[in-house]
């Protein structure tokens, strides 16, 4: 009787692990995701801040001129 209990807590110790290495898999998987996008959004940023730069640089933001060219 004690080699069944002491299996049954293995199996189940042995399955509580399992989930664990799934959970952390399935974490680090997340984590690649959530790495990636933060790169592409800030790939994006750095490309609206030159736009910025752009067009604060060549005064086109002053006195509303950017307003004034789609009239």
């Amino acid at each position: 009787m004690s080699e069944s209990g002491n299996w049954s807590n293995n199996s189940q110790e042995f399955t509580r692990m399992c989930i664990l290495e799934s959970q952390l898999e399935a974490k680090d998987v997340q984590l690649a995701a959530l790495k990636h996008e933060n790169l592409v959004i800030k790939t994006e940023v750095i490309r609206l801040q030159e736009l910025v730069n752009t067009l604060t640089k060549d005064g086109i933001n002053t006195n509303n001129e950017v307003l004034d060219r789609f009239k």
